[in-house]
């Protein structure tokens, strides 16, 4: 199939019938970009590791609660150098790999950073409510936000658009990065949602053309509306129950769908992501032919509640190829994503911005 590469004096290029021979890989996406070499030293976190265990000052009496958090704590630092000493005996083999992730942990992991953010930031006047976090750049970070971080929970669009947010200010508007970074662009979520409510012949001024006029490549988290086929009508729908990610390659013209949820027959899907692809046409600054829509191949989810995950880990491993190789291949057949282990390393890199 057709691949991407990147030369040092023109950027991205299209090679057609070629596809680079991939090894199957394990991840949870997200620790793919090495953040800690790329953002400011004082917002570094190693997203590898554990929460730090808090020590009790000599003079200070525990609470009942915080006795407990501390016992709990001991215990999953217990077990993590247990799984390290254990990973370091076995071999670097993908089944190694496997065998050393524990779901029960990783659970009890990210509630206790969840807890520990929330207790830090909550008064009494604000109780069990709903209120801001913090600041991640232009996204403001809420209890909500890190609640749908939560195993069983569904990411929200804020979610989404804020590891865009980090990835377009850490690696791509920077300028720490290779040239021509910047073909690379990103849109939030709430961007694609408005492109399929306006009217085509208003589309560019809703888009940031400015910065797309420079792109070969755009990645479009869609929101897949659930309505029946004959009353499917995306200026007036709202809310979709199914994030996939688009990819619009304009070194070809083709909008590259990874749904983490495939359906094989998806007449509703199919002709929503039509109506998309026809707006995207109507920028002529943008886009010079008829967009072909190609479905690629990618993990698949094991529940109902990581498509947007998939969204998030997808695009992180795509763009560390973009920021950092010269072959990208778009083909994610080899890959296999952890969406588990991904929360919990998103958790752990907010916290980073929030505490």
């Amino acid at each position: 199939m057709t691949s991407i590469i990147w030369r040092e004096h023109k950027g991205f290029c299209i090679v057609p019938d070629y596809t680079p021979l991939k090894e199957t890989t394990n991840t949870n996406g997200i620790d793919s970009l090495p953040w800690d070499q790329y953002l400011e030293k004082e917002n570094v976190v190693d997203i590898s590791s554990t929460v730090p265990t808090q020590e009790p000052t000599p003079n200070k009496k525990l609470t009942k609660s915080e006795k407990r958090e501390l016992r709990q704590m001991k215990k999953i630092n217990v077990q993590r150098r247990k799984q390290m000493q254990r990973q370091m005996e076995l071999d670097s083999s993908n089944t190694a790999i496997e065998a050393t992730f524990k779901p029960y942990l990783a659970k009890q992991e990210l509630k206790q950073i969840y807890n520990k953010i929330i207790t830090a930031k909550s008064t009494s006047k604000e109780g069990t409510s709903d209120f801001k976090l913090g600041q991640c750049h232009s996204i403001s970070i809420y209890k909500s936000d890190l609640e749908h971080i939560l195993p069983g929970e569904w990411f929200n669009d804020n979610n989404i658009s804020l590891v865009y947010e980090l990835i377009k200010e850490t690696f791509i508007n920077s300028g720490s990065c290779r040239p021509f970074t910047n073909q690379v662009q990103l849109l939030f979520p709430s961007v694609v949602q408005l492109m399929q409510h306006f009217p085509a012949s208003d589309i560019e001024n809703l888009l940031p053309m400015d910065d797309l006029k420079k792109s070969k490549i755009i990645f479009l988290p869609i929101n897949m509306i659930d309505e029946p086929l004959e009353e499917l009508d995306l200026e007036t729908a709202n809310n979709g129950d199914h994030w996939v990610l688009g990819v619009l390659s304009l070194l070809d013209e083709r909008l590259y769908v990874y749904d983490s949820m495939k359906i094989d027959v998806d007449i509703k899907g199919d002709l929503q992501l039509q109506k998309l692809c026809k707006k995207l046409e109507s920028c002529s600054n943008l886009v010079r032919g008829k967009i072909k829509i190609v479905s690629l191949n990618c993990d698949q989810q094991r529940n109902f509640d990581d498509c947007g995950v998939f969204v998030v880990m997808i695009t992180c491993y795509l763009m560390d190829q973009f920021c950092f190789s010269e072959e990208i291949a778009l083909d994610l057949t080899h890959v296999k994503f952890n969406s588990l282990d991904a929360r919990l390393s998103l958790m752990k890199l907010v916290s980073n911005f929030i505490e």
